[in-house]
């Protein structure tokens, strides 16, 4: 499975009321340590500023939103 599978699985697994990171890992089968990076890196995505990408003839551009 790859990491963008995880990351979808992980967040299709995370319910509004609160779930600890043991109860991921049972439902997951992923080590706790993966999930908690994991974790930590889509808490820095929804905090940091939105990433725009546009397509320009044949280049692919991306900038952050201002």
């Amino acid at each position: 499975m790859v990491a963008q599978d995880l990351f979808v699985k992980l967040l299709d697994l995370i319910p509004e009321e609160r779930v600890s990171v043991h109860q991921l890992t049972c439902k997951t089968g992923l080590d706790h340590r993966t999930i908690k990076k994991y974790l930590d890196l889509i808490i820095q995505i929804q905090n940091s500023k939105k990433i725009v990408k546009e397509q320009v003839g044949l280049r692919v551009l991306v900038r952050r939103e201002k």
